[in-house]
């Protein structure tokens, strides 16, 4: 018996066996045809148990960071550090953050303690960076569909788990809150990506040589959001 557990994804493409994949993550994907038996997908992972638990002992899960809203705390902002700097009020006003300089300036009415305190920091912050974090998204957006000489529709920020960004069939692009923290590069990569779409609606070598043209490092930018996505949390 394995030492770990696995998730099996079917498919109905046509692929020539099963196929294997690590990740720090999600753990260990094995896709397999949907006609193949659940005995023979068994019998292929006990052959792989020896190089697969080795595998799973080199690689280092990402720790999750867990904010504690407290004095001198590190929050990021585009990639760059800001220190929390808590100013309490005595007056009940609704609490505001605000980047003065290299801090990230909170004035909380005193009154809010506990779970209470951080929850108010909380959505402070993030209210801080959807408002102002909307504006550089779109100003990056601009400037990569003016290049390509393409439009968009609308765009969009959002609390999403699984992807970084997206382009629908009418143009409408949506994209990541957690990328307002990663840095001005990665941000880029993935606008180049979303816009790209927009000329070629599939991963194929044309696309990919497409963000190539605006961001020959995007493989390492794409790297990045894959190493560092749990750093990016409010």
């Amino acid at each position: 018996m394995p030492s770990f557990t696995y998730t099996i994804l079917r498919t109905r493409k046509l692929l020539s066996g099963i196929r294997l994949s690590i990740h720090p993550e999600k753990g260990v994907i094995v896709k397999a045809p949907f006609w193949l038996p659940e005995i023979a997908i068994r019998q292929f992972v006990e052959e792989k148990k020896d190089w697969i638990e080795g595998h799973l002992r080199r690689i280092k899960k990402p720790e999750v960071l867990i904010k504690q809203y407290q004095e001198g705390e590190k929050h990021l902002y585009f990639g760059a550090e800001y220190a929390l700097v808590i100013l309490e009020t005595n007056i009940p006003l609704r609490t505001e953050a605000k980047i003065n300089g290299e801090d990230l300036h909170i004035s909380i009415f005193d009154g809010h303690t506990g779970e209470k305190r951080s929850a108010e920091i909380r959505e402070a912050i993030l209210r801080l960076y959807l408002e102002t974090g909307i504006g550089v998204i779109t100003e990056k957006v601009n400037y990569y569909a003016n290049r390509l000489g393409v439009d968009y529709t609308r765009i969009d920020i959002k609390k999403v788990s699984s992807i970084w960004g997206s382009c629908s069939a009418t143009n409408r692009l949506c994209f990541n809150r957690k990328l307002i923290m990663a840095p001005h590069e990665v941000v880029n990569y993935v606008i180049i990506h979303e816009v790209c779409h927009m000329r070629e609606r599939n991963h194929s070598s044309h696309f990919w040589a497409l963000v190539a043209q605006f961001d020959p490092l995007y493989r390492d930018h794409r790297r990045w959001l894959h190493r560092n996505h749990l750093l990016l949390s409010i």
